[in-house]
């Protein structure tokens, strides 16, 4: 087993590792951004005990991948806190000779959601189960109204084929609230959001039976979710309203929190991102490869300024 890794190797892994994680933000081919980090956790395993934190992740990444897992705000969560642990391993290069080697700490924060989420991913030959996880990819990260009326119907025919009923009430009642947006009969409002971002939300939550029992299965809806979800689109749909508590508006909606994460994680990078530019201004030699990361890092703050709620975007400059 090596002694760890250069300084030059673990520089060139941190921005590997940043770059894959902006492609996968920037939804720029996720495959390759996460095949970009999982090659970064390849890499350090290899200076690492065999059943490493390190291994772990690349494994992850590579379930990632390959749709077998959905990407979630908490996995991004997780994501960004290895970006902070690569930042630290860098920046403790830095301050050793170039012909000496440091070696990576683990990542013990990842052991126990990565096992648990690992435990829970579908072998390949699972067809029902990627397909599952693929249109729940789908769902999240649609947002037109149009489109987003598309995905739904996309699991509503996967749950029909299988007579999985509790699939079926949820997108049977988002459809029918879409369709009155889609037709004008609605002026789309935040209560709108609030309750396709809950059908969402309790989508994820749900876990797919085996195959042959969906139709006789309990189902795994509680009265609260029920009426959260199905009732309150129902409500919407025919015209009636609902005000949302304090206490209902802390849940808000999957895909603000999500974006908040997105936003978080890009402006992690921008201290690097900014130095790197700084001292090759100095130099009078800026790359190319400097110039593409910083317009796509400058790209996606504005983009997801706009997906935050408007106090939120309010306080970040």
């Amino acid at each position: 087993m090596s002694s760890g890794l250069t300084p030059t190797q673990v520089f060139h892994n941190r921005r590997d590792f940043e770059r894959g994680l902006l492609a996968v933000i920037l939804d720029e081919n996720r495959k390759v951004g996460f095949q970009r980090m999982e090659r970064v956790a390849q890499t350090i395993s290899t200076v690492l005990p065999p059943d490493s934190s390190w291994t772990l992740l690349a494994r992850w990444l590579n379930a990632l991948a390959a749709d077998r897992l959905p990407l979630t705000s908490k996995s991004l969560e997780l994501l960004r806190q290895v970006g902070k642990s690569l930042k630290d391993l860098d920046r403790q290069a830095q301050q050793v000779p170039q012909a000496d080697r440091v070696m990576p700490l683990e990542v013990a924060f990842l052991v126990v959601p990565l096992t648990t989420a690992l435990a829970s991913a579908q072998m390949p030959g699972d067809e029902d189960a990627e397909q599952w996880i693929t249109l729940l990819g789908q769902l999240q990260t649609t947002k037109d109204l149009a489109s987003l009326r598309l995905s739904f119907v996309q699991v509503a025919d996967f749950a029909a084929a299988r007579q999985w009923r509790d699939v079926l009430e949820i997108t049977g009642a988002q459809i029918n609230l879409l369709d009155r947006l889609l037709d004008g009969t609605l002026a789309a409002a935040p209560e709108h959001d609030q309750v396709l971002g809950d059908a969402k939300t309790l989508l994820h939550a749900l876990t797919l039976p085996p195959v042959g029992e969906m139709s006789v299965n309990q189902t795994q809806i509680n009265d609260s979710q029920y009426e959260r979800v199905i009732e309150r689109a129902d409500v919407l749909a025919s015209g009636g309203e609902f005000f949302l508590g304090d206490a209902e508006k802390t849940p808000a909606i999957e895909n603000a929190a999500f974006a908040q994460v997105q936003l978080a994680t890009v402006l992690d990078m921008l201290p690097g991102l900014l130095g790197a530019y700084q001292e090759q201004l100095g130099e009078g030699t800026i790359t190319s490869e400097l110039e593409a990361d910083m317009q796509a890092v400058s790209d996606a703050v504005e983009r997801l300024r706009e997906n935050l709620p408007k106090d939120a975007r309010q306080a970040i400059p």
